[in-house]
């Protein structure tokens, strides 16, 4: 009788161990959009997005991001190529002192009925994603647009640097007047500093 409780309760856990691991086969199995969606970033991609970028911290990141996603690639078809069939021959041939425990387990997997899962989570994620492709997009044109002006700045930057060593105060006049009025207002005052 030990016997028997023991070699269903080692039967049990080997059960649950492979029925865990199919059950998450089975639910990439049921989502192949999981494994394409991994599989749409390549290399190429990610030395594009790593060489743009200057700092080594951003391209420490961005490798370790590149990494990560190989991984999580290796791991969805993995799991995608496992078998979800349980092999109750390879258990009869284990449990060679009590067979009858492993078709008890057969028939009732074989009777198991279970829920068709229906969901609308993929086009839901989908909407997500595009609208913050939709985000990303206007930011990164207006990003575009304020390093043109901060580039423009610059220029104007640099040149009036260079100008500075032979400009006169009737030129800082002309282009800033209100500064004329001010220090006019300060002279009628008589205050020089």
């Amino acid at each position: 009788m030990l016997l028997t409780t023991l070699a269903t309760r080692r039967l049990l856990s080997r059960h649950h161990i492979v029925a865990t691991t199919k059950t998450m086969a089975s639910v990439s199995a049921r989502r192949p959009f999981s494994a394409d969606a991994v599989s749409t970033t390549n290399a190429d991609s990610w030395d594009t997005a790593i060489s743009q970028n200057a700092t080594d911290e951003t391209k420490r990141e961005l490798a370790s991001l590149a990494k990560t996603m190989a991984d999580i690639r290796d791991v969805v078809q993995r799991d995608a190529s496992r078998s979800t069939e349980v092999d109750f021959a390879k258990f009869k041939r284990q449990l060679t002192n009590s067979p009858e425990i492993v078709e008890m387990f057969q028939k009732a997997y074989s009777t198991l009925k279970l829920p068709k899962y229906e969901s609308s989570e993929i086009q839901d994620v989908q909407k997500a994603f595009k609208v913050l492709e939709e985000e990303a997009k206007k930011q990164a044109a207006e990003s575009a647009k304020r390093i043109e002006e901060l580039e423009k700045e610059l220029v104007l930057l640099k040149e009036e640097r260079e100008s500075l060593e032979r400009v006169t105060m009737d030129e800082i006049f002309e282009r800033e007047p209100e500064m004329r009025e001010k220090f006019n207002e300060q002279i009628k005052k008589d205050e020089w500093f």
